[in-house]
């Protein structure tokens, strides 16, 4: 039974350690390109946020239980440590993180896509508007979404429109079935 306990600690422990890497490289990444904001809104916290940080501030506790008053294992200890730093700290950060439209690129939800790797764009308007971005990368092509508060709406395409008149963004211009001389900008976006 202690094997399969600590091969336990051992996989929550590699687990949150890549969770709290891939949180923290992508916030500093965020930090790197904050300054060129355009158009930005803080994302929607999901109905489970406090919730998780709930889990953080009892994991929070439990480590530091487990280290002053209990004789545990230092792995079950790392453990904790890791997933309350995780709870507490990156997953809160994340949703600092403003979404939107930045001088070199989008932040979307899946996180930043400079404009140099996208290749079109699509809105869908429906209840809730999304911004559709297929991206290519060293594995093939990819899609991203952006959700876009509607009183944003006007203005993100407008700032996409500019991009793609002064040629940082270069999309497919057959988005709509037209041929390259026949679609402008704005139909594009």
């Amino acid at each position: 039974m202690d094997n399969i306990l600590g091969l336990s600690f051992v996989a929550l422990s590699a687990l949150f350690t890549v969770w709290n890497s891939i949180y923290l490289v992508r916030y500093l990444a965020y930090r790197r390109i904050a300054s060129g904001a355009e158009l930005t809104w803080l994302p929607k916290r999901p109905w489970f946020f406090n919730l998780c940080l709930g889990i953080g501030f009892f994991l929070l506790t439990m480590t530091f239980i487990t280290i002053f008053l209990l004789r545990r294992p230092p792995l079950s200890i790392i453990a904790q440590g890791l997933m309350a730093i995780f709870y507490t700290v990156l997953f809160p950060l994340s949703f600092r993180i403003r979404r939107g439209l930045y001088a070199s690129g989008i932040w979307t939800e899946q996180g930043f896509v400079a404009f140099d790797k996208i290749r079109s764009l699509s809105w869908l308007e429906r209840p809730e508007i999304v911004l559709m971005v297929k991206t290519e990368g060293p594995w093939g092509y990819g899609y991203a979404r952006l959700r876009v508060p509607g009183e944003f709406y006007g203005q993100a395409r407008r700032i996409l429109a500019r991009h793609i008149d002064d040629n940082t963004l270069s999309v497919e211009k057959s988005i709509l079935g037209l041929r390259d001389s026949e679609a402008s900008a704005q139909e594009q976006v």
